[in-house]
C-alpha cells in the first residue's frame, strides 16, 4: 500500500477478465504491474508471452505467499494477495469491455462476423487494419512480403520493437493487443500469389471486404476481380506523390458498378495514368529510377481515414439499423487533397479549390464496350453465369 498527500492508503488493484477468473486451468499470471497507478493488469492468455511473470495461482487451501504477488483459489473463485494482504479485484467481460464505447454506433456482435483482407501492410494497411479492429471486425487476412524497416517507422503503426520482423507478424501483434480474440490469417506474399484455398476458407459473401493498400494499380485490378468472385466489397486507397493528394475507389457487388479495371485502367502504364490524372504517383514522365516517397504520416492518415469510413459503411450495408456515415455522399471514385498550394504540390494540386478538399462529383463509368452495353461489370456477369451453372449441376446431382 502507498499513502497519498492526506495519508490515505492507495490500494493495489487487480484488473482481470471474468473469463480468466472462471478458468480452472489458470495457474500462472502474466501481465504488467504499473507502479504509478498500483494496478496489476493480468493479460489475456493470447498475450501471455508479451507480459511479465507476476505470480502463481495456488490451489485451494493454500496460504498466500509471505512476500510479493500471488493468487489463491477458494470456493468462491480466486483471491489475490500482495505481501499476504488481499487485493481488490476489478473484473470485466473482455470482449464487451473493449468495444463498450462503440455501443449504439456499431453493433458489436455484427462487426465480429465481418472479415477484412488487407492487401499490403505498410503505412496504409496497418492503419486500416487497426481501425477496423477497433471498430470490432473479427477476422483479418494479412498479405505482404516485406519486413518492417527503420525508414517505415515514421509512417507505420508499428514501432522500433518490430523492426526486422515481417509486417504481417508485427501487425498481427498490434491487432491482438486491441482484441486478443481477433482471428488473424497471414500470407507472406503479394495478392497475385494468395492461395485460392486460403481465400475459400476465409471469405464469406456479404461480410468480407478486400482493401487494396499496396499503392499498385495492377494489384488493385486483380484484387477487385477476386472480390467479385467472392461477392465481397472492395476498396482501393492510393496516393499521389508525397501524399499531396490521394484517391479512393470502391466497388459494391450487385450494384451495377464498374470494377477497378473498367473504371480506371488495367495498371499497365503508370505514365499513361498520370496523363489521365488517375492514380498519379508522380508527375515525372519516366518512372525509371523513381523512388516512391509516400509523404508524412498525418497526410497519409487523413486520406486513409476517409477510406476506413467508407469500408465500415460498406460492411454495414446489410444492417437495417445502421445509417451510413459517408457512403451516401461520396462517389465510387473520390479524390482527396492535403494541399491546394502549387508551391507545395506543383501543377498537380491546382485542380483543387482548397486544402483538405474531398470531391463529391467525380463519376467513373464502364470503360469497356461489353460492360457498357450490359450496364454490368463483365466479371460480375461471368461470376453469375458460373454460379448458375454450379447450382444447375448441384440440382442434377440431387435428382
Amino acid at each position: 500500500m502507498m499513502d497519498n498527500f492526506f495519508n490515505d492508503e492507495i490500494e493495489k488493484v487487480v484488473f482481470i477478465s471474468e473469463e480468466q477468473l472462471k478458468d480452472p486451468s489458470l495457474d500462472k499470471l502474466y501481465g504488467r504491474y504499473w507502479e504509478d497507478t498500483f494496478i496489476f493488469n493480468i493479460f489475456p492468455a493470447a498475450l501471455y508471452e508479451r507480459g511479465d511473470f507476476l505470480g502463481d495461482v495456488l490451489p485451494k487451501g493454500s496460504e498466500a505467499a509471505q512476500e510479493g504477488f500471488c493468487a489463491v483459489r477458494d470456493e468462491n473463485g480466486i483471491r489475490f494477495y500482495y505481501d499476504r494482504k488481499e487485493l481488490k479485484i476489478e473484473s470485466y467481460g473482455l470482449y464487451q469491455s473493449i468495444f463498450s464505447r462503440n455501443k449504439g454506433i456499431l453493433e458489436t456482435d455484427t462487426m465480429a462476423k465481418k472479415k477484412a483482407v488487407i492487401l499490403g501492410c505498410g503505412s496504409v494497411g496497418s492503419l486500416v487494419a487497426m481501425e477496423l479492429a477497433r471498430a470490432g471486425v473479427g477476422s483479418f487476412l494479412l498479405s505482404d512480403p516485406d519486413i518492417v524497416e527503420y525508414h517505415n517507422i515514421c509512417r507505420h503503426q508499428c514501432g522500433i520493437e518490430d523492426v526486422g520482423d515481417l509486417k504481417i507478424n508485427a501487425l498481427e501483434r498490434k491487432l491482438k493487443n486491441i482484441n486478443p480474440n481477433v482471428n488473424v490469417f497471414k500470407f507472406e506474399g503479394i495478392v497475385q500469389n494468395l492461395p485460392k484455398a486460403m481465400l475459400d476458407e476465409f471469405c464469406v459473401a456479404g461480410d468480407t471486404v478486400f482493401v487494396g493498400c499496396a499503392d499498385n494499380r495492377a494489384a488493385d485490378v486483380y484484387a477487385n476481380r477476386i472480390s467479385i468472385y467472392y461477392s465481397a466489397y472492395f476498396i482501393s486507397i492510393g496516393f499521389w506523390e508525397r501524399a499531396l493528394a490521394g484517391e479512393i475507389f470502391y466497388h459494391i457487388p450487385g450494384r451495377k458498378m464498374p470494377c477497378y479495371e473498367c473504371a480506371l485502367g488495367d495498371g499497365g502504364n503508370i505514365s499513361a495514368r498520370a496523363q489521365a490524372n488517375h492514380h498519379v504517383y508522380s508527375n515525372q514522365e519516366s518512372t525509371e529510377g523513381l523512388k516512391f516517397e509516400p509523404g508524412i504520416s498525418v497526410d497519409i492518415n487523413f486520406i486513409t481515414t476517409i477510406g476506413i469510413k467508407i469500408t465500415i459503411d460498406m460492411l454495414n450495408l446489410n444492417n437495417d439499423g445502421y445509417i451510413p456515415r459517408v457512403l451516401d455522399n461520396l462517389k465510387q471514385y473520390t479524390v482527396i487533397c492535403n494541399t491546394s498550394d502549387p508551391r507545395i504540390g506543383g501543377e498537380m494540386v491546382e485542380i483543387f479549390s482548397y486544402p483538405l478538399q474531398i470531391t463529391t462529383s467525380l463519376v467513373v463509368g464502364f470503360g469497356q464496350k461489353k460492360c457498357l452495353e450490359e450496364n454490368t461489370c463483365k466479371y460480375e456477369t461471368k461470376r453469375k453465369i458460373e454460379a448458375e451453372k454450379g447450382k444447375s449441376h448441384a440440382d442434377d446431382i440431387s435428382e
